[in-house]
């Protein structure tokens, strides 16, 4: 496993995204890029359904669900026997954070029901970067 920038993340993060991923895909891969986890097919596909907010319920915000997806690939576990503090004590910083620094953790909110706008991929795009540098480094603080 071989870290790279947080900055080369969000570049992986904003090339899903820009190739038409949707938020949680693409959160899910920069993050995991620049933690250099090389995610199998099957959790990339986790991801997919959680985009406009799960399945465009416009609830949680899906660059903020991939988040979470991350922070689990990163600091989950395998067995009961592990720890599962230290991921639950992540994704709660990453939820609190997220909504502190976007305004808020829905996607209702934050995309104003627009999926159809140029705008919406503007500031999806930008919500995206943000969630995907706020998941690294909490990963990074993490470890």
């Amino acid at each position: 496993m071989s870290l790279r920038s947080a900055d080369e993340g969000i570049l992986e993060a904003r090339r899903c995204w820009d190739a038409k991923l949707n938020c949680a895909e693409s959160v899910l891969r920069g993050v995991c890029h620049a933690q250099g986890i090389e995610l199998p097919d099957t959790a990339k596909k986790m991801a997919t359904p959680f985009g406009g907010g799960v399945g465009r319920s416009e609830d949680i915000c899906g660059a903020l669900a991939g988040g979470v997806m991350a922070l689990g690939a990163s600091l989950g576990r395998t067995s009961p026997e592990e720890d599962r503090l230290k991921s639950y004590d992540a994704a709660g910083k990453l939820y609190r954070l997220f909504g502190e620094k976007l305004g808020s953790t829905k996607c209702k909110d934050l995309n104003r029901s627009d999926f159809k706008s140029p705008q919406h991929r503007i500031r999806c795009g930008g919500i995206v970067a943000e969630g995907t540098r706020l998941t690294i480094d909490i990963i990074r603080e993490s470890k």
